[in-house]
C-alpha cells in the first residue's frame, strides 16, 4: 500500500467517523430526552392519579354537573389519565365507552372501601350519583372483575395498596442501553468502507506509476487502459492519455531508429562508389579526372543529403531558421516554375502553368519556396517523358487562402502507399531514380504544416499523381 492509499483512507475514515459520531450522538441523545419524558409522565401519572378523583369531586359538589362535564373535557386532551364519571343507569358522562368488567370492578372497590381517594361515589343536588374513579392497576384495577364483599378473594386480583402509597416517590427511570455497540459497529462499517474507497482510488495511480516506470525503462509497449476496468472518471481518462502518450513516443522512437538506419544506408552507397573510384584511379592513372568528378558527384550528393536532413531535423524540432515577413507570392511561384523549366528539358517534360497575380501574404518564403519546388520536382522526376506536369494554383482573396495543385502524368502511387509518401526516405515502386533522395515530400509536408497548412496526395483517373496543397494566411 502506497502513501497515498494511507491519505486516501485516514481522510475518508476520519470524515466518516466523525459524521458517524455526530449523527450516533444526537440519536442517543434524543432517545434519552424522549425516554426521560415518558418517564416523568408516567410517575405523574402513577403518584397524583388519586388527586384528579378528588378535583373532580370539588368539581361537582362547587358547579354542579356542569362544572364537572368541563372538567373531565379540559382532562380529555391533557397528558394525564383519564378520570371517569358514571351514574347509576351506567353512562358516562362524556358518553365515553366504559367496558362492564371495568365498571363492575370500580364498583366493588368501591364497596371494599379499598381506594377512598381513587374510587369517590358523589351526589348532585337533583338526586344524581356519580361514580368517580381512574381505571389504574395502583388502583386495585386487575384483568378480571374483583371479588364482590363476602366472596374469597383471588389470587390473581391486585391487593388494596399500603398505607403511605400515594405518598411514594417516583421510580427511578431505566437505564438507557450503552451508546458503545454501535459505535463500535459504525467504526468497523467506516473503516472497511474507507479501506475500499482508498483502494479504489489508489489502484489505478499505482497502476498509472509501475507503466511511468516501466516506460522510462525502455518498455515502450506498455500500456495502462486494460488495467482501469470499466471505470468511466478523470482516472479513465488520465490513462487513455498515458495510452495516447506512450504511442506517440513508441512511433516517434521507432521514426527515428528508422531514420537512422535509412540515412546509413544512403550514405553507405556515396561512400562505396567513392572508395571504388579511389581504387580505380589508383590503378588507372589515365581515368583520374573522370574518377574526380564521380567523387565530385558524389560527395555533392553526400551534401545534398546532409542538408536535406539538417532542414528536416529543423522543421520537426520547430526551427524554421527565418522569421515571417511580407512578400508576393504570386512572384515566389513564378520563380519556382520558371527554374523548373529547365530541369524539365532534361526529363523531356513539359509544365503547363497557371499562376496568380501579385499577392502580397506574409510568411516564411524560403520555406514555402523550398515546399513547393520540392513537390514540382517530385512530379517531373516521375512523370513519363514526353508527359505534362500541370500547376494551378488559386487564392481566395477573402479567405486568404492559398491553393496549388501539381499534376503529373507518371505511374502514380499505390493506395496503400499515399499516406507513406511524406515520410522520409519513401521511395515508390520506381526506384530507379539515382536523384531522388527520399526527403523532399518529407520537407515540403513539414514546411506547409509550419504554415498551419495541409497537403495530401492523390491517384487520377488518367494516371499519375495529384498533390493539393492548402495554406491560410493571416493579414
Amino acid at each position: 500500500m502506497g502513501r497515498l492509499f494511507w491519505k486516501f483512507f485516514l481522510t475518508f475514515w476520519l470524515a466518516l467517523l466523525m459524521a458517524g459520531i455526530g449523527v450516533g450522538t444526537a440519536v442517543w441523545l434524543r432517545h434519552n430526552a424522549w425516554q426521560g419524558t415518558e418517564t416523568v409522565k408516567h410517575t405523574i401519572d402513577v403518584r397524583h392519579a388519586a388527586s384528579f378523583v378528588a378535583v373532580a369531586d370539588n368539581a361537582i359538589r362547587h358547579g354542579g354537573v356542569a362544572g364537572l362535564r368541563n372538567f373531565l373535557e379540559a382532562m380529555r386532551d391533557a397528558p394525564f389519565p383519564p378520570v371517569y364519571a358514571v351514574d347509576d343507569q351506567d353512562r358516562e358522562l362524556l358518553q365515553r365507552s366504559v367496558a362492564p368488567e371495568v365498571l363492575q370492578q370500580a364498583r366493588t372497590l368501591f364497596l371494599q372501601a379499598a381506594y377512598p381517594e381513587a374510587i369517590r361515589r358523589v351526589s348532585t343536588e337533583d338526586g344524581h350519583r356519580y361514580l368517580l374513579f381512574v381505571p389504574l392497576p395502583e388502583h386495585g384495577f386487575a384483568d378480571r372483575p374483583p371479588h364482590m364483599p363476602g366472596e374469597e378473594a383471588d389470587a390473581g386480583f391486585a391487593p388494596p395498596p399500603p398505607d403511605g402509597y400515594f405518598s411514594r416517590p417516583p421510580q427511578p427511570p431505566r437505564v438507557p442501553p450503552s451508546p458503545l455497540l454501535p459505535i463500535l459497529v459504525g467504526t468497523f462499517a467506516s473503516l472497511i468502507f474507507s479501506a475500499a474507497l482508498a483502494w479504489y482510488f489508489a489502484k489505478p495511480i499505482r497502476s498509472l506509476r509501475n507503466a511511468f516506470t516501466a516506460l522510462a525503462q525502455g518498455d515502450l509497449d506498455t500500456r495502462v487502459g486494460s488495467s482501469m476496468g470499466k471505470r468511466r472518471d478523470e482516472l479513465s481518462d488520465l490513462g487513455q492519455n498515458f495510452d495516447h502518450m506512450a504511442g506517440q513516443i513508441h512511433n516517434l522512437v521507432h521514426a527515428q531508429q528508422r531514420l537512422l538506419h535509412d540515412v546509413s544506408h544512403e550514405l553507405r552507397s556515396p561512400l562505396a562508389r567513392i572508395q571504388a573510384a579511389i581504387g580505380l584511379a589508383q590503378q588507372q592513372p589515365e581515368k583520374i579526372m573522370a574518377m574526380m568528378e564521380r567523387i565530385e558527384r558524389e560527395s555533392q550528393r553526400i551534401s545534398d543529403l546532409v542538408g536535406e536532413l539538417l532542414m528536416l531535423s529543423r522543421l520537426e524540432a520547430g526551427v524554421s531558421g527565418s522569421e515571417s515577413h511580407d512578400f508576393d507570392i504570386g512572384g515566389l511561384l513564378d520563380d519556382i516554375v520558371e527554374n523548373a523549366r529547365f530541369e524539365a528539358e532534361q526529363y523531356g517534360v513539359v509544365i503547363r502553368y497557371d499562376g496568380i497575380e501579385e499577392t502580397v501574404v506574409k510568411g516564411r518564403s524560403e520555406l514555402l519556396h523550398r515546399a513547393i519546388e520540392n513537390v514540382l520536382r517530385n512530379a517531373l522526376q516521375h512523370c513519363k517523358k514526353g508527359g505534362e506536369v500541370a500547376v494551378i494554383v488559386r487564392f481566395d482573396t477573402g479567405k486568404r487562402r492559398l491553393q496549388v495543385a501539381v499534376y503529373d502524368q507518371g505511374p502514380g502511387v499505390a493506395e496503400s502507399d499515399l499516406s507513406a509518401i511524406f515520410e522520409p526516405f519513401f521511395r515508390s515502386g520506381d526506384r530507379g531514380k539515382a536523384d531522388s533522395i527520399g526527403l523532399g515530400l518529407a520537407i515540403a509536408y513539414r514546411a506547409i504544416e509550419a504554415h498551419a497548412g495541409r497537403i495530401q496526395a492523390s491517384n487520377r483517373p488518367q494516371g499519375g499523381l495529384r498533390i493539393e496543397i492548402n495554406i491560410p494566411f493571416t493579414e
